[in-house]
């Protein structure tokens, strides 16, 4: 079956995290890939062949996150927490995101549907294509000195 915008039957993070496609991130609700960010669309295809599993990845997202936090920093609505430590949910560390509040924001927000700001002022998005923003993500994903540095490089 195919999965797709306006026509999900699974939860797409949890599938793109078993697909070794991505790390859930501070939002609480959306993985980054670790080269794109979390700036992507995802569909899936779910079926009943057996196929060899990939493994879910570990690049550096989760202590990004806590040391971070410019997503729930910039949110309008407030619905992204400010914990620096996530929680587990339904078998998975996660922050959790207020969606109701996250909701309600995009459905009355005056300029228009939806809003982005997290995934706009995230420093792992590929704001451009160039070795500055790779090494800048590669230094991010090597513990939570290198993603304060990678921080504060975005700031600037």
């Amino acid at each position: 079956r195919a999965q797709h915008f306006t026509n999900y039957n699974a939860v797409m993070p949890p599938c793109i995290i078993a697909a070794g496609l991505g790390e859930l991130t501070g939002t609480g609700d959306c993985t980054a890939h670790p080269r794109l960010g979390f700036r992507h669309k995802v569909a899936a295809v779910t079926t009943d062949l057996p196929l060899a599993p990939d493994k879910p990845i570990d690049f550096g997202m989760l202590d990004f996150c806590r040391v971070c936090g410019k997503c729930a920093d910039n949110c309008p609505s407030g619905a992204i927490t400010k914990d620096k430590e996530p929680v587990e949910y339904n078998g998975y560390l996660r922050w959790n995101t207020d969606s109701k509040k996250c909701t309600i924001f995009r459905a009355t927000n005056k300029e228009g549907s939806s809003c982005g700001r997290c995934m706009k002022v995230c420093p792992w998005d590929s704001k451009e294509q160039s070795w500055f923003h790779e090494a800048g993500t590669w230094i991010g994903s090597h513990g939570e000195a290198s993603s304060s540095l990678l921080k504060k490089i975005d700031d600037m």
